[in-house]
């Protein structure tokens, strides 16, 4: 049995040497292989074998990964189940914030107050805004005839979002709406941290490949590959430093808005009796003539000295055109006058025209002589 058992091991031992002696022999060809650029064929085995080794760690990742998500899903399905229970008996509170912040929880708050004073209210909003270190996103302001209001995009400190809200209630307000909404995104986080870790291993070993290529071609496929692997990490990085924002940060939407009390006025005014809505017809339009003329007095007022300016103007004109009229009608007179004594002097006296009466005309003229 002893001699057995010595055997045994004596193979053992054996089988251990040379599984370690092939594996050195393997690893040297490769290194080798790697470092003398060796044709295209070993290129392109090196390459299967280092996509094989890729694949490996990402599944190891992930493997890693789905275990940490399966270790944690029964804590969060606790706190789920106590974040209900608390919200059904209390309200929001501010340790579901705190579990989100290890759950990864985005919170967004939907808020409508209607306040009495709607300036007084927007700047006791902007003062709450700083007062916890939050900053306003984006801001917008409707004025209408019958109301006047305002939206907030807001972004506050996950710590504080349940205390900001809780101030927010203490602005006189007539009505409140709100609701808050809570997105899990631990999953797509944990994930996102595994393709990283995996892109990064594959990012280094293509750093190291590149090292060792000695062939133009293999040198390209290298840098392609590598700058593909880099752009996917950017990406996941942007993508994790987006929802750690959004997680550190929560978004609060409100919209405060103040009706306008002249609506009701106008239509209870428009419901009283005749001679009252007559009555008030008649003040409306004696207001109306009273603020015309008012603003006609002031027009006439601010133009005063242009007006002034302008007649002396005119007055000069008129007065200069009236001397130039006058002038040129004693011109023409005077000639007028001249040629008349010119033609006298030069054209002889008229004959005087011969008188040739009838008999008729004759007897005519004796018989009115004779009575």
């Amino acid at each position: 049995m002893r001699k057995w058992g010595l055997h045994y091991l004596c193979l053992l031992i054996l089988a251990v040497v040379l599984a370690g002696c092939g594996s050195g022999d393997n690893n040297s060809a490769a290194d080798k292989l790697a470092s003398d650029g060796g044709n295209t064929s070993n290129s392109a085995a090196a390459t299967t074998e280092q996509s094989s080794k890729a694949t490996l760690a990402d599944k190891n990742t992930s493997a890693e990964a789905e275990t940490a998500a399966g270790g944690n899903e029964a804590p969060v399905e606790k706190g789920l189940t106590s974040e209900n229970t608390d919200q059904a008996n209390a309200g929001f509170t501010g340790s579901d914030v705190v579990e989100g912040l290890n759950k990864k929880l985005i919170y967004h708050a939907n808020l409508t107050m209607e306040v009495e004073d709607y300036g007084k209210a927007q700047t006791e909003i902007r003062n709450m805004v700083t007062m916890a270190k939050g900053y306003i996103i984006e801001f917008n302001e409707n004025m209408s005839q019958y109301e006047q209001g305002g939206t907030f995009i807001l972004k506050v400190p996950a710590s504080g979002f349940s205390p900001f809200l809780n101030n927010l209630e203490k602005v006189k307000h007539e009505s409140l709406q709100r609701s808050i909404q809570g997105q899990d995104v631990s999953e797509e986080y944990v994930d996102l941290e595994s393709r990283l870790k995996a892109k990064q291993l594959m990012e280094a070993q293509y750093t190291e490949f590149m090292k060792k290529a000695t062939k133009s071609s293999d040198l390209v496929a290298f840098a392609n590959e590598l700058g593909s692997i880099q752009e996917t990490i950017e990406q996941i990085k942007g993508r994790m430093r987006y929802i750690d924002q959004n997680v550190s940060f929560s978004t609060v939407e409100l919209r405060v808005y103040q009706t306008d009390e002249s609506l009701a006025v106008k239509e209870k005014a428009e419901q009283g009796p005749l001679l009252e809505r007559a009555s008030d017809a008649l003040k409306g339009s004696l207001n109306a003539l009273s603020v015309m003329f008012q603003w006609i007095f002031v027009i006439l007022a601010g133009a005063l000295p242009i007006l002034i300016g302008a007649g002396i103007i005119l007055a000069i004109v008129w007065f200069a055109r009236k001397n130039i009229r006058v002038r040129r009608e004693q011109q023409t007179q005077r000639i007028r006058q001249e040629n008349r004594e010119l033609n006298k002097e030069v054209l002889p006296a008229p004959a005087e025209p011969k008188v040739t009466t009838s008999i008729k005309d004759k007897k005519a003229n004796e018989d009115e002589n004779k009575e």
